[in-house]
């Protein structure tokens, strides 16, 4: 079922998404998210994605992501600049128990997963699409996942979140929507 941009279809789908992934908009693509306090091989059978390969969280705000990842100065200055946005940072984790030793962590610019997010808490934010096929730009092209809702905000930028990690010095995993550079730039001032 495919629902409209608004925070009512949040409410529709808050409680579903505690235990079901959903479709739901980001400021770069279409994320598949449950909680990620749910059973995570949902998410890895729907994108047929490798189990070695981590699924990024998205947070609400830097309170939310102290729960879930050690955040050190750098990290602050990072999160305090560029986030909200398309900044994925792998950070030491403090729920090794479901990520492991480390995470990758996101506050994304885009109300519907924020809202998302304040209802149920951290969320599994990996790209709505199966490995390795088109990112998911249009709520259309995420359509061939076998989920009950999707909500549809029309077209996103398609431009995918920088990963960068913060936990041997830092590294560029991901190129992305933030030039490495402006991140490196930020760090050395």
């Amino acid at each position: 079922m495919i629902l409209p941009c608004t925070k009512e279809s949040v409410d529709i789908i808050a409680d579903f998404a505690k235990e079901e992934p959903v479709i739901v908009p980001t400021d770069t693509l279409y994320g598949l998210a449950m909680s990620i306090y749910g059973d995570l091989k949902k998410i890895y059978l729907i994108k047929k994605r490798d189990t070695d390969k981590k699924l990024p969280v998205g947070v609400a705000d830097m309170e939310m992501m102290q729960s879930i990842a050690e955040v050190d100065s750098r990290a602050e200055i990072l999160v305090r600049n560029f986030m909200p946005g398309a900044l994925t940072l792998i950070l030491r984790s403090r729920i090794p128990e479901i990520t492991g030793d480390t995470v990758g962590v996101r506050i994304p610019d885009h109300f519907i997963p924020i809202a998302l997010m304040r209802k149920i808490g951290p969320l599994t934010l990996t790209s709505a699409n199966k490995s390795g096929a088109l990112n998911p730009v249009r709520v259309e092209d995420a359509l061939d996942l076998n989920v009950k809702y999707a909500i549809d905000c029309g077209n996103l930028s398609g431009m995918p979140s920088t990963i960068v990690s913060l936990v041997d010095g830092i590294k560029l995993i991901r190129a992305g929507a933030i030039p490495f550079s402006a991140i490196l730039n930020l760090l050395e001032e």
